[in-house]
């Protein structure tokens, strides 16, 4: 006869049996990447308890289910005024830039509900300092409102004068908006962000890490930093607000790439926004005071394109395969977490094979080391097939930036991974400009002085068990 201690431990392994069974039909359901299956499989098989909590907090599928439905998402859109709205045709007649590159733009407008727009003034900052210096002066100039979202705000130095710059806006009765993820901003201080709702900031966390209801959601982030200023100037890319950004890591200069812009694509950003903040808060703010209209006139475009769990496509996945797959003459990519899809590697193997001149750099030294090992073992049939693989020596390398055939630059939040690709919530800004292009096309080469260049021959001379280290975390690559 069971005593009451047997009773309890047979409950509970059949218990565990049943939750692993059910998790493991869920996966095979979802059909997701076959790869990314079966590892989750295999952690559920091989790592008791330890495998079912990995899977709970960050398994569980968000796709699909819509966080605002369409008739919302309308009301917002409608806010822009038709005279901001430019069609592909009255744009298309003045670019010959965007002629090339049409069914980009088309894709992103259905996949990414990204709307094209002209008249652009566009600087592209690569010091985080000289950013701060920036987004402050302009926030210090705003009349009507500050919008804010970023994936880290932190209660340092930066953080303090960012926050007391939002503080003094709210004191001279500029309305201040402010998303910040939970996860990602846990150096936060409640302290701070009592005081700054305590002065008429309205702020929102994004996916609140509270038990038990964060274990469905924890996985997928807010990884966006945006900023804009009376809807009239525009802030996206790799910056965050803390230290380590502006001032670097104690081994090395923080590299990051992030874009001021001016004029009709501000109203891109400014939507996505107002639809992440009406998600956050459950409040609808339709008011044509945010989509002011500029008084900017020139052929820089730009799209302004979000892509999350909660879409129907990958648009910002899509989008570098298509510039991949349109480039003439060259594709240079800066990224800190290399780890492409299938997809992806296919696009810049094919490049590369075909002739075009295929370069990607990535850190000497990374800020995640698991991540950084993983990446590493995608590099050798990049280097097999022709791409030029370089590691920026300089410090670390954080910058999220492709530029194609100087017509097509990229820069925004999202790194080519998994997760970027397929959970977190990131934006960027397509700019369809030869004159931009050209100025991230330097960047990159200046980068590239301060890089070392990896040969295919030294590559494989690695030691046995660095090789083996790095294939066992590229075994997690598609879980983490």
């Amino acid at each position: 006869m069971l005593d009451a201690p047997d009773i309890l431990q047979s409950f509970l392994t059949v218990a565990y049996l049943y939750l692993s069974i059910v998790c493991i039909v869920v996966i095979l359901l979802e059909n997701k990447n076959p790869v990314r299956t079966m590892a989750w499989v295999m952690v559920l098989v091989f790592l008791p308890l330890l495998g079912l909590f990995l899977y709970m907090v960050f398994g569980r599928s968000f796709h699909r289910q819509k966080r605002i439905s369409r008739k919302l998402k309308s009301k917002i859109y409608n806010c822009v005024s038709p005279q901001l709205s430019r069609s592909i045709k009255s744009i298309s007649a003045d670019s010959e830039v965007v002629d090339r590159h049409i069914g980009l733009i088309r894709m992103l407008q259905k996949s990414g509900e990204a709307e094209l727009f002209a008249n652009n003034n566009v600087d592209i900052f690569t010091d985080g300092k000289s950013l701060l210096d920036r987004m402050i002066a302009d926030i210090e100039k705003a009349t009507n409102h500050v919008h804010v979202e970023y994936y880290i705000i932190e209660s340092d130095e930066t953080g303090s004068r960012f926050k007391n710059a939002l503080i003094e806006k709210v004191r001279q009765g500029v309305e201040v908006r402010l998303i910040y993820d939970d996860f990602g901003s846990w150096h936060l201080k409640r302290s701070a962000v009592k005081e700054m709702r305590q002065a008429g900031i309205k702020l929102q966390s994004f996916f609140e890490i509270r038990f038990p209801y964060f274990t469905n959601k924890l996985n997928y982030r807010n990884h966006r930093k945006i900023l804009v200023i009376d809807g009239k100037v525009g802030y996206l890319g790799g910056f965050n607000i803390a230290d380590r950004y502006t001032k670097g890591l104690k081994w090395g200069y923080w590299r990051d790439t992030h874009i001021r812009f001016e004029g009709d694509g501000v109203a891109g950003l400014q939507t996505l926004f107002l639809t992440d903040w009406m998600y956050t808060s459950k409040k609808l703010h339709k008011t044509p005071r945010f989509f002011p209209v500029s008084q900017l006139h020139n052929n820089t475009c730009i799209q302004v394109v979000g892509s999350g769990p909660d879409m129907d496509w990958q648009p910002i996945m899509q989008t570098f395969c298509h510039a991949i797959h349109r480039a003439v003459k060259y594709i240079y990519i800066q990224t800190p977490y290399f780890l492409p899809n299938e997809s992806i590697n296919n696009a810049l193997e094919t490049a590369a094979l075909g002739g075009i001149d295929v370069q990607v750099m990535i850190p000497y030294r990374s800020d995640a080391r698991f991540v950084y090992e993983a990446s590493l073992t995608y590099i050798a049939p990049l280097l097999k097939a022709g791409v030029k693989v370089f590691q920026y020596t300089g410090g670390f390398i954080h910058s999220k930036t492709m530029v194609v055939d100087d017509e097509v630059s990229i820069i925004g939040s999202a790194n080519m991974d998994y997760r970027s690709f397929d959970q977190n919530f990131e934006v960027c800004a397509v700019i369809y400009d030869k004159e931009k292009g050209a100025e991230l096309r330097r960047i990159f080469t200046d980068d590239r002085k301060k890089s070392r260049r990896i040969s295919a021959e030294a590559w494989q001379k690695r030691p046995w068990w660095r090789k083996l280290i790095q294939s066992i975390a590229r075994l997690f690559s598609p879980i983490f």
